[in-house]
């Protein structure tokens, strides 16, 4: 009696759930004709008269008792018309649905990341111990999901779908090489899982993904769960089969292993510095400081010469940006004496950091104290004549009695004896080409242009144009510039005398101003007065005002402004530039709108800032001095090596600014590969540097090339640059889950995604998949059950008890 009654509760919720056990589909039919709408109305209709007989009806019921009265009839009619559609019940033996397992065994799976809270960290541990492990591994994070609790997750897989595991690292293979295949079972399968090794040396998710999906082909597949970091190597990643998945109707569950963020790490790069400088320069080192994990730390760079690593000659804390974004960062140094020297700039590393190869890299810089010629013209001895070239004939090379500047002066209205009375006076300006290349630098101040033949300005033109030497242009009231305006000097100025005016001879000028170096001009090696921006720009505060300037608003294209008046504005709002430069030709041009700078020489404590400001003028001005005889150029990439796909970032340098093209574009290199394919790259000018470009090269196939300068054309071999563009490297090149790749894969897919916390919803989330019949079992009627008889029983004669115990029989 009692299995008969516990077998009619089994028929009764098997029938009511429409779900049996594990392998067994569960159906339902009925005789009835008509459709359940008629029944619903028929329910409906017969229960509004029956409520409206027992609300007219007699007696001494209360509306309580007529209305469980009326729930009675109204249970006898449902029951009447579910027994009239003739239920049945159909049980079909079925093969459960396949659910498929993968498991990275790739390298990278084998890496174990940092947590940034110790809790997390120290949970895991427990729960990784607790199941037989020793590692956080990302491997061991997989096995432990799946053996925790005595592998409770596999054996409930296990039940629900027939269960196959595969590894997926280069290719799909079953999990186990033995018997069984990918389908042996639970128990085996967690001894299988302990010996499994992260050994795999490259990740091929997409495609491993792509042969489980083709071998399923036919098969009712639930669901793919997939425990990996999701870090492709090679071939299609997980989201580019997603799509394929979601045609096929299979869901992809991916718990993603691993830490996101990429490894915290500081990397040094792009490190610039010039190869050959005066001593006592001031040498910037520049390059590029970029860190991942630690925004908002310091960290200390260091520059320092090598054999003198435990004195370093520049220290500097630098507070790190976001994560994988470059900061320019500048070190500079004044080299006290001359020579080849090799300077490390370094970043200290922080803690936590792996790969310290970054955080390092040198150069070697040639420090030379040759002398300049310098050639001074004027025509009268104005206050700057006479401060400068005393401060130039004085100058001595550090740490030595030869002189730093041999200086030559040509003043026009001096007399005849003159020349007998300055050792440093010549009494006529170079009238031939020749005599007039031999100097470095020229000096141009008021000249008076009557002085001077056409061709004799042609010279000088073709001084700064062809030989590339340096002029500098002093404004005066009398001559430069306006009186040269119609001559072939006039294209050497970076402002335009055509609009140029001086103030009023004999005009008050009682109104000081002071100079303000530009944004450019504070990093250019002629106006830094000190070693630092800062601490240049409270020189520049403290020196004296000027009183005298030339008014000159219009720039020629291309010209730079240095240093300007804030007290004055031009036409267009900016500010009256007071020192200009611009490039021309091989040479550089810079124009000083006053003649007043002795008066710097004239402020307590001035002189020494006086004389820097002006050797540095000169040895930036001739800086095409050092490099006669070296190299002309040089080509780089960033890297020597590239993963398919990265881009290749090329420099072209020209250590002498004379063979640098002047169009902003004016580099073009070819790139040659192998297989002699060739493609043209143009390179862009650096803001920042005239003899600096710039350019990247993206979508390479895989091979070995040869990058070269084609224009501008140089002299011998052209500069080149060697590198290859390889396949992936294997599983140590990128370490940080590809969450971003993951999380689009199961979104595509239509499944889920999980970190490792978030993998106890996984059982929940599964679909139970689509069963295939094997075997349908007999009939069980529903509707003629005993169960049914005794109830209806019940309800006819509860309903007579409760009538006649109201009086209403």
């Amino acid at each position: 009696m009692s299995e008969s009654l516990v077998g009619v509760w089994s028929d009764l919720r098997d029938f009511v759930l429409a779900r049996g056990a594990p392998g067994t589909e569960i159906t339902r039919s009925h005789s009835w004709p008509w459709g359940p709408s008629v029944a619903i109305v028929l329910v409906v209709l017969a229960a509004a008269f029956v409520i409206g007989i027992y609300a007219r009806e007699q007696g001494r019921a209360g509306r309580l008792q007529k209305a469980v009265l009326a729930a009675h009839r109204i249970l006898l009619i449902v029951l009447v018309v579910f027994l009239l559609y003739g239920w049945m019940l159909h049980r079909h033996r079925t093969d459960l649905p396949d659910l498929v397992l993968l498991i990275d065994d790739s390298g990278s799976m084998a890496t174990v990341d940092e947590y940034h809270q110790d809790a997390e960290r120290v949970g895991l541990a427990r729960r990784v111990q607790a199941a037989g492990l020793t590692e956080l591994s990302r491997l061991d994070l997989a096995k432990m999901l799946l053996l925790e609790r005595n592998g409770e997750l596999l054996r409930q897989l296990e039940q629900r779908y027939r269960l196959k595991v595969y590894r997926v690292g280069g290719s799909a293979r079953a999990l186990t090489g033995g018997a069984g295949g990918a389908e042996r079972g639970s128990a085996a399968w967690l001894q299988d899982l302990l010996g499994l090794q992260a050994s795999e040396p490259s990740s091929r998710l997409g495609k491993s993904l792509q042969d489980v999906l083709a071998m399923q082909r036919g098969r009712p597949t639930a669901a793919v769960i997939l425990f990996s970091d999701g870090v492709t190597t090679e071939g299609k990643t997980v989201a580019e089969v997603a799509g394929d998945a979601r045609r096929r109707a299979v869901p992809l569950f991916l718990v993603g292993l691993g830490n996101s963020r990429p490894p915290r790490d500081v990397r040094l790069a792009d490190l610039l510095v010039d190869d050959v400088v005066f001593v006592g320069d001031l040498v910037h080192f520049d390059f590029k400081l970029s860190a991942t994990g630690y925004a908002g730390q310091r960290a200390t760079v260091r520059l320092a010469v090598r054999g003198r690593e435990g004195q370093p000659a520049v220290e500097q804390q630098i507070t790190l940006g976001q994560d994988g974004l470059p900061q320019s960062v500048r070190l500079s140094y004044r080299p006290e004496e001359k020579g080849d020297f090799e300077f490390a700039v370094e970043v200290e590393p922080l803690a936590g950091e792996g790969n310290l190869e970054n955080n390092r890299q040198t150069r070697v810089v040639k420090v030379r104290d040759d002398a300049l010629r310098v050639l001074y013209v004027q025509a009268y001895p104005s206050y700057d004549f006479r401060y400068l070239k005393t401060v130039l004939s004085r100058s001595l090379k550090p740490n030595s009695n030869d002189k730093a500047v041999e200086l030559t002066t040509v003043l026009q209205d001096a007399d005849p004896e003159h020349a007998a009375q300055d050792e440093t006076a010549a009494r006529v300006f170079p009238v031939s080409r020749e005599e007039l290349f031999a100097y470095d630098v020229l000096i141009f101040g008021d000249v008076n242009p009557s002085f001077l033949s056409r061709s004799v300005m042609e010279h000088i033109v073709a001084f700064v144009q062809q030989r590339g030497g340096g002029l500098v242009v002093l404004a005066g009231p009398a001559y430069t510039p306006l009186a040269y305006r119609d001559t072939p000097l006039a294209a050497l100025l970076p402002v335009n005398p055509d609009t140029a005016s001086v103030p009023a001879p004999g005009a008050a000028l009682d109104q000081g101003f002071a100079p303000q170096p530009t944004r450019l001009g504070i990093t250019s090696p002629p106006l830094q007065l000190a070693d630092s921006v800062p601490a240049s720009l409270a020189v520049w505060r403290e020196m004296p005002e000027w009183y005298w300037s030339l008014t000159a608003p219009d720039l020629r294209p291309g010209a730079r402004v240095l240093a300007a008046d804030p007290s004055r504005l031009g036409a267009g709002g900016e500010h009256l530039p007071l020192i200009s430069m611009q490039f021309v030709g091989a040479g550089k041009v810079v124009f000083h709108a006053t003649d007043e700078t002795y008066r710097w020489a004239r402020h307590p404590g001035g002189e020494r800032y006086y004389a820097r400001y002006w050797l540095q003028m000169l040895r930036y001005l001739s800086r095409a001095k050092l490099l006669e005889g070296g190299r002309l150029a040089e080509l780089t990439a960033d890297r020597t090596e590239y993963r398919r796909g990265e881009t290749v970032r090329l420099r072209a340098r020209f250590f002498d600014d004379r063979l640098a093209p002047s169009s902003d574009d004016g580099v073009t290199v070819l790139l040659e590969s192998e297989g002699n394919q060739r493609r043209q790259l143009t390179l862009h000018r650096d803001a920042a540097s005239r003899g600096v470009f710039e350019g990247l090269a993206g979508n390479l196939p895989d091979g070995k090339y040869r990058a070269w300068i084609a224009t501008p054309a140089l002299a011998g071999q052209p500069p080149s640059q060697r590198f290859a563009v390889v396949a992936p490297p294997g599983e140590q090149a990128r370490l940080e889950m590809d969450a971003a790749d993951l999380q689009a894969a199961a979104k595509t897919s239509q499944g889920r995604f999980y970190t490792v916390l978030q993998a106890h919803r996984l059982l929940d989330d599964l679909p139970r998949g689509r069963q295939v019949r094997i075997e349908s079992l007999p009939p069980v009627p529903i509707w003629n059950s005993s169960l049914w008889a005794g109830l209806f029983v019940a309800l006819i004669a509860s309903e007579w008890l409760l009538r006649k115990r109201a009086g209403m029989l």
